[in-house]
Order: C-alpha cells, then sequence, then structure tokens
C-alpha cells in the first residue's frame, strides 16, 4: 500500500508541476495539489534521499521550465519598427483592416514603417508576438536603434527609448461599403515613445483624441476599398 502511495504522490507532483509551469493562475491549484503529493510521498516507505529527490526537484526545476516554456510559447522572429528621428508620442498600429498597407521586408525581417503621425494601418493579423527591434530614422535613412523599456519610470534616463502598450480593440464601428453594414471594431496596439520629452502614458483626453482621430482615419481607409 505504500508504494501506491508512493507513486500516487509522485503522478500529483508532476500534474501540479506541469499546471503550475503552464499558467500562473493554475498556481492557486498546484501549490495544494504538490503539497497533498509531497505527503503521501513522505509517508511511502521509500528511502528519504528519494523522497527529497522527488519533492525538491520540481520547486527547483520550476523557475527554469516556466522561463523555457514562456519563451517558447512567445517567441517570434524580431519584426524591424522605424520611427521618424523626431517622433515622440504614441505609435499605433491598426490591424486586420482590407485597406491597409500589408507588411514589407528587409533583408528578410519584417519591417514596420512609421508616418510622422505614428499611426499606422494594416491589413495584417494581431498574431499577439511583441518581439521587436526599434529604430529612430532620420531624412537620409539612417537608423538609431533604441532600447525598449520595461517600467515608465526608466523613461527619463534612458531616452530615447520605448515602452510597449496596450492593445485592444476601439468601440464598434460600421464598414464602409458593407452591404449588409456589419459592425467592426478596430484591433490596435500601442507603444510609448520617449524621445527628448514626457508621454503621459495614463492621459485620458489626450487618449480619447487619439482614439477618435484613429477611428477618422480607419474610416476614411475603410471608404478607398
Amino acid at each position: 500500500m505504500k508504494a501506491k502511495t508512493f507513486y500516487i504522490g509522485l503522478t500529483l507532483i508532476l500534474i501540479s508541476f506541469i499546471a503550475c509551469v503552464l499558467s500562473f493562475y493554475l498556481l492557486v491549484f498546484g501549490i495544494p495539489t504538490y503539497f497533498v503529493g509531497a505527503i503521501l510521498v513522505f509517508q511511502s516507505n521509500h528511502r528519504i534521499q528519494t523522497k527529497l529527490l522527488t519533492t525538491l526537484t520540481p520547486i527547483i526545476l520550476y523557475f527554469p521550465f516556466t522561463f523555457l516554456f514562456l519563451h517558447v510559447y512567445n517567441y517570434s522572429k524580431p519584426k524591424t519598427i522605424l520611427i521618424p528621428k523626431n517622433f515622440n508620442g504614441i505609435l499605433r498600429v491598426v490591424y486586420e483592416e482590407n485597406c491597409g498597407s500589408s507588411y514589407t521586408k528587409t533583408d528578410g525581417v519584417i519591417t514596420l514603417t512609421f508616418p510622422d503621425g505614428g499611426l499606422l494601418v494594416l491589413n495584417e493579423d494581431f498574431d499577439g508576438h511583441l518581439n521587436f527591434n526599434y529604430y529612430l530614422v532620420n531624412e537620409l535613412g539612417n537608423r538609431t536603434e533604441i532600447p525598449q523599456i520595461l517600467d515608465f519610470k526608466d523613461s527619463v534616463q534612458k531616452q530615447p527609448c520605448v515602452l510597449v502598450g496596450g492593445s485592444g480593440t476601439i468601440g464598434q464601428t460600421i464598414e464602409a461599403n458593407s452591404t449588409n453594414q456589419e459592425e467592426k471594431g478596430i484591433t490596435f496596439s500601442d507603444f510609448y515613445v520617449y524621445n527628448k520629452d514626457t508621454v503621459k502614458r495614463n492621459d485620458y483626453k489626450s487618449q480619447q483624441r487619439f482614439d477618435s482621430l484613429t477611428t477618422i482615419m480607419v474610416n476614411q481607409c475603410r471608404q478607398q476599398k
């Protein structure tokens, strides 16, 4: 019976380990399951070294395996974002618009070239991957790579730099030239460019104006189909 207890505990530990690696949200279930498994393992008649190895190995491997899983799951070949040299503010990519432009490639690398206004409309699907290299581009086409920051607090010390913003859908608008007047939202993702000035991420009025401008430009784009 105690031999079975060990294997039942081992199974519970493996299930909890896999669940916790796959999703942070499963920690609330995975951790109690792990402790139940660990208790069963220690109640078995196996050697203490085996019990310690069985219960401590998942703890040691959790962070490396979680990092590896997230890296593999989110990996995509980096895309290039080209930004006008003196641009400062919000860059917005609008996806899934038939009237939009396609990705271009430079030396085999997908390249997003932003206009001076910072709004780029594409007919590409939003793939959810946020792996980019960022460059400021001058009038001669010369590039200067700038870093991506992870925290707004770093925006002053590391200028020029880019902070990845949110993604989402703006309202519901009626698709132009549609015979059935189908409602269609505007799918977008934002980037904050800090370049010799301060960009307020949570400035509601500015965000609202930019959303309105996006809606106007996308509807104009749709009317040109």
